[in-house]
């Protein structure tokens, strides 16, 4: 792993481990910008990085079919990425189950169509994730807004917030 992911996966475990940080103000240092990982589809047919989603807030969800609180929260995000879709919002779904049909199951029991990724295992190790379900909110330069870690209905909410601020000046 190169220099650059090394430090930025550090970054990212304190912070998550602190339970988060909040929004940069004009006088704080920039933010740490999200690596260029590989994001695999469930199917394993299609890959992306983040880099493809720049100019639009991104959170990224990292669940588990065994995750009670993920059967809670990822109804509440799917609602609400059908209500912020129109502001640019993307939710980038990542599931980390060791076998990608128990993620695919668990959605079509919830009666949900997101799309579904993976990540290798040693970037969602690094990045920190140890506890899930696990929100990483990005803004539109692909940085750092807020890192969850465990499900309340606040963090659905908050999140509506920052990415309701982070497009403020664009039209919905």
């Amino acid at each position: 792993m190169c220099a650059v992911k090394r430090v930025f996966f550090a970054a990212v475990a304190l912070l998550l481990l602190a339970g988060g940080f909040a929004p940069a103000a004009e006088d704080d240092p920039p933010r740490p910008q999200f690596p260029e990982v590989v994001f695999n589809s469930i199917d394993g047919k299609s890959t992306f990085t983040m880099a493809e989603f720049r100019g639009r807030p991104v959170l990224l969800t990292f669940w588990a079919s065994w995750c009670g609180p993920c059967r809670v929260e990822l109804p509440e995000l799917s609602k609400l990425y059908g209500e912020l879709a129109g502001r640019g919002f993307v939710l980038l779904t990542v599931n980390v189950d060791h076998n990608p049909v128990a993620g695919r199951r668990f959605l079509d029991a919830l009666g949900l169509s997101l799309p579904v990724y993976r990540l290798n295992p040693r970037d969602t190790k690094a990045i920190g994730i140890d506890a899930l379900p696990a929100n990483i909110l990005l803004d539109a330069d692909g940085r750092f807004v807020q890192a969850y870690k465990g499900y309340t209905p606040e963090v659905v909410e908050e999140v509506r917030r920052l990415v309701l601020e982070m497009t403020a000046t664009e039209e919905p």
